[in-house]
């Protein structure tokens, strides 16, 4: 399994953005364009990356994990693991990997990567273009990692996107911002090939992920609970398992699609039991088809 995170992908500039890649993963699964990255309930933890972060890693809201902005104070590691720590509570054998250039991710959640990449981003260029050479430096990494190793699940966190939002503007009017998904898409073609080239591909069930923390206006994307071009996003579910090219479809009552969905997705995939005990705050409704259905679709290919 593959959880791709793009930083700051706002969803209009994402819809005006030429990514044949990801709308590959589209064609093979379900988009939604007004996924939350934040809740109504919770309503303490800014649009920022701190906290949408710490959401999308560990499936559940700061109430729980404790992030409310980007100092990360607060956070609550016991209370609300990361995914990969809950995966290998029940299954010790899932081997994982994390690729990032925003080092306080490792600091703070991603502490239980068998194979644990960061690079950080120079300061010997703009901000946008150091942080698009820390992304390439990424996808070079994992794309060896994806081809050849014994893996269950990688995430692979891109971070261009925000910095050339910040430095231009969140917008699909601004060409470098939408240069800058589209480089993304490019990079996220190579991890797709990666793994796509593997000796065991035909036998495996791969799902993939993709989603952001938040997406932008003007330059900056804080203090947007109330703006849906920040706390709405893209979410992209992909594969076999995934439902197919229709709106998610949630119970009358029950909360919207959400990134806090990515873990509760992903545990799924990986047929681990979700402990109640761990209050994963996600579903998996309109994201992944019933098992008998999944059954069928990988028999099929």
């Amino acid at each position: 399994m593959l959880t791709i995170g793009i930083d700051g992908l706002r969803r209009d500039a994402f819809v005006a953005a030429k990514t044949p890649h990801l709308d590959s993963l589209v064609a093979d699964g379900t988009l939604c364009l007004e996924t939350r990255v934040t809740s109504d309930d919770v309503t303490d933890s800014d649009t920022v990356s701190g906290p949408g972060w710490t959401t999308f890693l560990t499936g559940v809201w700061a109430d729980r994990h404790g992030v409310l902005d980007n100092s990360f104070k607060g956070r609550d590691a016991k209370a609300a693991p990361h995914g990969f720590a809950l995966a290998k509570q029940v299954k010790p054998s899932i081997r994982t990997a994390s690729f990032l250039c925003w080092t306080p991710l490792r600091t703070h959640v991603t502490t239980d990567a068998d194979i644990d990449v960061v690079v950080t981003p120079g300061k010997n260029a703009s901000a946008s273009t150091v942080w698009k050479a820390a992304d390439q430096s990424l996808a070079w990494s994992a794309v060896p990692v994806l081809r050849n190793d014994d893996l269950d699940w990688a995430f692979i966190y891109f971070g261009s996107t925000d910095e050339t939002g910040h430095s231009y503007g969140f917008h699909p009017s601004v060409p470098p911002y939408v240069a800058a998904i589209e480089n993304v898409d490019r990079m996220v073609g190579e991890l797709l090939e990666a793994v796509q080239q593997r000796e065991t591909y035909a036998e495996e069930d791969w799902l993939v992920l993709v989603s952001t923390d938040h997406g932008g206006e003007g330059t900056g994307h804080g203090g947007g609970r109330e703006n849906p071009n920040v706390f709405t996003a893209p979410m992209i579910v992909s594969g076999a398992a995934a439902m197919k090219g229709q709106p998610i479809q949630r119970a009358e009552g029950a909360a919207p699609p959400a990134t806090v969905d990515l873990v509760t997705v992903a545990l799924t995939h990986l047929q681990v039991p979700i402990n109640p005990e761990w209050k994963l705050a996600g579903s998996v409704d309109g994201w992944l088809q019933p098992a008998s259905t999944t059954a069928e679709a990988i028999s099929e290919q």
